[in-house]
């Protein structure tokens, strides 16, 4: 599967309450220092924190520059992550001005905000375009040295308590804030030892708890919190080791397999799944649950280490026409930002050119759909990017492909959002992305990754749902970040196009083996291997697409593969897709098996079998001296009802 992103949505909340520039001082000099960061005990990256002062005409403003460097490990592909924040600040600590700057792909994105009394005015730009907005707030406004000189006045034994209200440039949100006293602690940095106050830091927007370190004068020294990759931390350095860290010159190990979450039982027919019902259990139950319900998400229970959800796949929709007219409700699901830049032209020319003629909006959005799955390439060392590169490089994760269909939809007048989640594919649930359009009244899932027939499938439960017009942060934080990496996901009952709920008791096997007899009840798939091989492998899941590998004598091999039919692809153009990847050089012959539609290919030592059960392909691949008569020995063998 070529569809999964795994995943990069919490690094924005990573660097909204960790990586911020350290706490700073106007009782010291101007500073220059170095934050070695790792995750899970590896080293991923640096912060490098600049402090200066400037006299201006209304006093003393403290100036502070920060840029963040990570280099992670998806699937062996090089993600290459910066990104560069600046506060200004009155020598008290109010905040008056702040920059930000991620890159994440080929573009960079760029906000400037200015604050005023009770607002903040906003100015975005990426790929040559700007966009403004502006956001209310109450209260008094404190940046990093505000937060400081509160802790200084407020922190000095355990139970001490502080608040504050603050602004968040990754979520471009005004947050409150709290630290409170833990106790004291020794840490041994650069060789020596240094007394510090240990403090627990919330920040309600980030909808997570951290654990920092201060020095004497209150500054950050040390910080940690939760990742789904274990323990985030960033710690005092010094340059070089600071620099290796982010070199790149070394691929860190994999981090991202870790959140994946496999599940109880393999789901037949996942993309035309109709309902669905899942037990979350919370590993880190202190995070808390989000309000996660919706019209197609409704919560049937919870308590502090458990949450039942049902999930519902809606209903297709009746014919309504479009553009629709903007409202104040809708207003931002239909205008452009840095990242859904609608108005961007040759997007617009496409899309007219896509949908000529189409008067029905569902059906125009199928359209949409299908050409971002045709024509998008998955690229797993992009993290995040804007529409406009996205459409010029047609490369992106499942969030790139979200985006560009939100993006293609707006263009068209269609009320759209990104929602991240998970999705279940392959034996497993993973961080996902995808596109809602609105019909109505009603949200519709339209997954152009992961595609499915018509509307995408309830397969798949949703923590966030963003127009993105308050910038990348918004699509990991909160609900997000309680769960991302946090939860453990049983499936409890599904209902596929039939709409017959199958229930799964607890404790049940994914699958079981007797003898030479794979049994896999959920896929309603039975395997039979010849008597002189053996199962080598029965608990893949997503990225391999092997159900079931065998060996036997004389280097023989032969695998089950579950793969996915793009509903608009002809079965002969998938087949022959498939049997090239496998670089059989025969001719594709075409027949049934057991009633359905059955292609196959033989060389001396390669043969394959691909049978289509719409919407999933199996393929059975043998190699060996006699591929071709094994390969009809295990098709003997293979026996699929998948009606159940």
């Amino acid at each position: 599967m070529r569809t999964l992103d795994k995943k990069r949505s919490w690094i924005v909340l990573f660097l909204s309450v960790v990586l911020g520039p350290s706490a700073l001082s106007a009782s010291l000099p101007p500073s220059d220092k170095w934050f070695l960061i790792t995750i899970g005990g590896q080293p991923v990256g640096y912060i490098h924190d600049v402090l200066s002062r400037d006299v201006r005409a209304g006093g003393e403003v403290l100036v502070s520059n920060s840029e963040m460097k990570m280099t992670l490990n998806r699937l062996g592909t090089k993600v290459e992550l910066r990104f560069v924040t600046g506060f200004e600040e009155t020598a008290a600590g109010l905040l008056t001005k702040i920059r930000y700057e991620m890159l994440a792909s080929a573009t960079a994105t760029k906000t400037e905000a200015l604050v005023k009394d009770n607002s903040i005015e906003f100015r975005s730009e990426s790929g040559g375009k700007s966009y403004t907005r502006t956001i209310p707030y109450l209260g008094t406004l404190v940046g990093q040295e505000g937060i400081r000189l509160a802790s200084l006045k407020a922190l000095k034994k355990p139970g001490d308590a502080v608040e504050f209200l603050t602004f968040m440039p990754e979520l471009e949100a005004v947050s409150k804030g709290s630290r409170k006293v833990l106790g004291e602690e020794t840490l041994r940095l650069a060789g020596h030892d240094l007394r510090t106050l240990k403090v627990e830091e919330l920040i309600e927007a980030a909808a997570v708890k951290s654990t920092a370190w201060l020095n004497a004068d209150h500054e950050v020294v040390k910080q940690e919190m939760a990742t789904p990759f274990g323990p985030g931390v960033f710690v005092l350095s010094d340059r070089t080791t600071a620099l290796a860290a982010a070199s790149g010159s070394e691929l860190p190990a994999e981090m991202f397999e870790r959140s994946i979450i496999r599940s109880n039982i393999r789901l037949p027919m996942a993309r035309t799944l109709r309902y669905l019902k899942v037990k979350l259990i919370h590993k880190n139950p202190d995070l808390g649950w989000p309000e996660i319900g919706s019209p197609c998400q409704t919560v049937v229970s919870k308590d502090r280490e458990t949450l039942v959800l049902e999930i519902k796949r809606p209903a297709l929709p009746k014919p309504v026409s479009f553009p629709v007219a903007a409202t104040d409700k809708n207003r931002e699901f239909l205008e452009p930002n840095a990242y859904i830049q609608s108005d961007e032209s040759r997007l617009r020319d496409l899309v007219r050119g896509l949908i000529a003629g189409e008067k029905d909006l569902f059906q125009a959005v199928l359209k949409l759909e299908r050409w971002v799955s045709d024509n998008m390439t998955f690229d797993l060392g992009i993290a995040l990017a804007p529409s406009a590169e996205i459409l010029q490089n047609r490369r992106g994760t499942c969030v790139g492909y979200a985006t560009l269909l939100a993006a293609m939809a707006r263009a068209a007048g269609i009320p759209s959002r990104v929602v991240m989640g998970y999705v279940y594919a392959l034996g497993m649930f993973g961080g996902h992305a995808w596109t809602e359009v609105q019909v109505g009244d009603t949200w519709i899932p339209m997954d152009a990754a992961i595609v499915a027939p018509a509307q995408a499938d309830a397969a798949r439960l949703g923590f966030n749902a963003v127009s993105m017009h308050e910038g990348a942060g918004s699509l990991s934080g909160g609900a997000g970040q309680q769960l991302f990496g946090q939860v453990d996901i049983r499936i409890l009952e599904y209902a596929g196009a039939d709409g017959k709920k199958i229930s799964v008791p607890e404790g049940a096997a994914p699958y079981r083996t007797t003898g030479d007899l794979y049994e896999n009840p959920w896929l309603g798939l039975t395997f039979k291997k010849p008597s002189a091989f053996t199962f080598t492998k029965l608990d893949s899941v997503w990225p391999d697409p092997v159900l079931v590998a065998l060996s036997g004598p004389d280097g023989a091999k032969g695998e089950l593969l579950q793969s996915s039919l793009l509903p608009w692809k002809e079965y002969d153009l998938t087949a022959s897709e498939l049997i090239r990847r496998l670089n059989i050089g025969a001719r594709t012959e075409i027949g049934r098996w057991n009633g359905r539609p059955m292609f196959s290919a033989a060389a001396p030592e390669k043969a394959v079998m691909i049978i289509v059960d719409k919407p999933e392909v199996w393929v059975l691949f043998t190699e060996g001296k006699a591929a071709p008569k094994l390969l009809d020995e295990l098709a003997a063998g293979l026996k699929l009802d998948q009606k159940k």
